[in-house]
């Protein structure tokens, strides 16, 4: 399969709903596939599908619930799985049980159902997570290789989940099931429609979020030092790099698990501070070092993806991204209060 062949292929999204699975869908649907979105809408929206809603398949369920997976998998060319327990740090660290748990029953449900229906490409998108923290004790720790998941010592439950899911593909590989699969480690997706939930939404639309509303929304606080640094990568490179590793199976049964991001890195503090420029205003910050630093520095080494998916590599820089998250934001809020 190349992206050329897109149209007419039967493709299923777990998650679909979501910020991740919502943008796959609107570019596949115009690649011309017929798409399948299973979602239980707890984070996810309708609304995420835009104008494409039209021609998608969303079936609002739980993909744990018996027969669900099963049904959602039959007749399907490529299964895509990104749905997933997610949240913002403080609950990750508040429900770690309940995180674990929730995704490594989710994962079998769909990798189960993936095997039985014989759907011979899977994409299953796992997380930066899954490194150790002690690779992430500095703000300008060395960027992390593939092969240093293990030895396993991943700082959150969902970065455990997310190995036993990868383990799990690789597994059912070598014990002869007729599947390829590709294993992309995503780290600092962002862009439109990303959850803007000052509780749950992630740093960056968080921050545009807190400057469109400022001073109204006031202080403008930050957890954390400022000093630690991540790596963003702008929604649409990271669906191109997800297409791609669907074309390297072709020569390859399992692809990866691969780091899928950008190597450049930027401090937090510094984050903030493009955001309010980008914003016009003039804000102080305020950081709330109240709470310990979990993780210091995040970035990837993604040359294995480069060699994998045939030179990939992220195109939209990240002021650039920004000023398109900040437009995006500032117009749902606006029609959120009207």
């Amino acid at each position: 399969m190349t992206m050329e062949t897109w149209a007419d292929k039967a493709v299923m999204i777990t998650g679909g709903a979501g910020f991740i699975g919502a943008h796959l869908a609107q570019r596949l649907v115009a690649e011309g596939a017929v798409v399948r979105v299973v979602d239980n809408l707890e984070r996810g929206s309708e609304a995420n599908l835009g104008s494409a809603r039209g021609r998608i398949d969303l079936r609002v369920a739980d993909l744990c619930t018996p027969g669900v997976a099963e049904e959602a998998c039959r007749g399907i060319d490529v299964v895509f799985h990104f749905a997933s327990k997610v949240g913002g740090i403080t609950y990750y660290l508040s429900k770690p049980y309940e995180v674990l748990a929730a995704n490594v029953a989710m994962d079998g449900a769909v990798l189960d159902a993936v095997l039985a229906a014989a759907v011979p490409r899977y994409v299953y998108a796992s997380s930066a997570h899954v490194y150790p923290g002690e690779l992430q004790t500095t703000p300008d720790a060395a960027l992390i290789h593939e092969d240093q998941a293990i030895p396993a010592s991943p700082e959150l439950s969902y970065g455990w989940a997310k190995l036993i899911g990868e383990q799990a593909v690789d597994f059912a590989i070598t014990e002869g099931w007729p599947l390829r699969a590709s294993v992309p480690r995503i780290i600092g997706a962002y862009g439109p429609r990303q959850d803007v939930d000052l509780a749950t939404g992630s740093a960056i639309p968080v921050f545009i979020r807190r400057a469109i509303e400022y001073p109204e929304r006031a202080p403008y606080s930050v957890l954390g030092t400022g000093r630690e640094t991540r790596s963003y990568c702008y929604i649409d490179d990271i669906v191109e790099g997800l297409l791609r590793s669907v074309d390297a199976m072709d020569s390859h049964a399992m692809v990866g698990p691969f780091n899928l991001g950008t190597e450049d890195r930027i401090a937090i503090g510094d984050l903030v501070d493009t955001v309010i420029a980008i914003s016009g205003k003039e804000i102080t910050p305020e950081y709330d070092t109240s709470h310990p630093t979990a993780i210091w520095g995040q970035a990837l080494d993604c040359s294995l993806a480069r060699s994998l998916l045939g030179g990939w590599r992220p195109r939209v820089t990240l002021r650039e991204g920004l000023e398109r998250c900040y437009r995006d934001i500032e117009t749902r809020l606006t029609a959120d209060s009207s």
